[in-house]
C-alpha cells in the first residue's frame, strides 16, 4: 500500500468528523474499498472489501484522474445525496479515491417548501389583487350611490315647494269660494246658481288641500329615508374606501413575500449546484 494511501485511511475518520455537516467517507484503492465509514442520515451499506462498481463515483475517479461530482437521486438508495469522488496520485499513477457524500434531503425539502411557498403566495396575490379591483368597483359604486341619493334629496326638496304652492292655491280658492258662497246669499234667488258653482269650488279646494297635506307627508317620510339612504351611503363608501386601502397594502406584504420566496427557491437550487 502506498504512503499517502495509507496516510488518508488514518485521518479519514477524524476528516468525517470535520465536516459541518453529517458525511460519509470511503477510501478505496483502485479495485476495493479500503475503509467506509457512513453518515447517521446516510448509509449505503458499504462493507470494507467491497469491489468497486463500474461506473459509480469512485470507479470513475480512478478510471478517468479526476474529480468526480453526482447528485443521486433517492430513488437509487432512498436517500438524496451528493457525492464526490477524488482520484489519489502518489508519483503520478493514482493508487485510490477518496470519497465524501452528504445527503440532501434537507435542502431538497427547502426547495420544495420554498416552491409550494412560491405558489401559495403567487394565489394569494391574485385573490388579493382581484379583492382590490373589486373593492375599488364597490366604492365607485358607493360614490355614485351617495351622488344620486343627494341628487334625490334635492328633488324632494324641489316637490316640497309645488307642494307648499299647491297647499297655498288650494287655501286662496278656499277662501275665494266662501267668499262667493257668501256673495250668492246676499243675491238670494238670484245667486243660486252661482251658490252651487261657488261650493263646488269650496269643496274642490278642501280635497286639493287635503291631498296636498298627504302628499307633504309622503315626501317628508321619503326625505327622511333618504336621508338615511344618503348616510348608510357616504359610510360604505368611506368603508370601501378603507377597505381597498388596506387591500393594496396586504397586495404590497404579499409582493414582499413572494419576492422572499423567490430569492428563499433561488438561494436552495443555488446551493445544489453548487454541490
Amino acid at each position: 500500500m502506498s504512503q499517502l494511501l495509507g496516510s488518508i485511511l488514518t485521518v479519514a475518520p477524524i476528516l468525517q468528523k470535520a465536516f459541518l455537516f453529517d458525511c460519509m467517507v470511503g477510501v478505496t484503492d483502485r479495485e476495493k474499498f479500503l475503509a467506509y465509514y457512513p453518515a447517521p442520515g446516510l448509509n449505503l451499506g458499504i462493507k470494507v472489501g467491497d469491489s468497486l462498481r463500474p461506473g459509480s463515483i469512485n470507479a470513475t475517479a480512478v478510471a478517468e484522474e479526476r474529480r468526480v461530482v453526482r447528485k443521486i437521486g433517492k430513488e437509487i438508495y432512498g436517500i438524496p445525496y451528493v457525492a464526490v469522488g477524488y482520484p489519489i496520485i502518489e508519483d503520478g499513477q493514482v493508487v485510490g479515491c477518496l470519497a465524501t457524500g452528504v445527503t440532501t434531503e434537507q435542502e431538497d425539502r427547502l426547495r420544495e417548501i420554498a416552491k409550494n411557498l412560491t405558489d401559495a403566495l403567487e394565489d394569494i396575490a391574485l385573490h388579493t389583487e382581484s379583492l382590490a379591483k373589486e373593492a375599488d368597483n364597490l366604492a365607485q359604486a358607493s360614490h355614485t350611490l351617495n351622488d344620486a341619493a343627494v341628487q334625490m334629496e334635492k328633488k324632494i326638496a324641489e316637490t316640497s315647494q309645488i307642494n307648499d304652492l299647491i297647499r297655498t292655491l288650494s287655501t286662496r280658492s278656499n277662501v275665494l269660494g266662501l267668499n262667493a258662497v257668501l256673495e250668492a246669499v246676499r243675491a238670494g234667488t238670484a245667486g243660486r246658481g252661482f251658490s252651487v258653482v261657488a261650493e263646488e269650488i269650496r269643496h274642490l279646494s278642501q280635497t286639493t288641500s287635503s291631498s296636498a297635506k298627504s302628499i307633504f307627508r309622503i315626501l317628508d317620510e321619503m326625505n327622511q329615508l333618504v336621508s338615511v339612504v344618503s348616510g348608510q351611503m357616504e359610510h360604505t363608501l368611506n368603508h370601501s374606501i378603507q377597505q381597498s386601502t388596506r387591500i393594496q397594502e396586504l397586495y404590497a406584504v404579499m409582493q414582499r413575500l413572494r419576492d422572499m420566496a423567490d430569492q428563499l427557491k433561488q438561494a436552495a437550487e443555488s446551493t445544489a449546484r453548487e454541490e
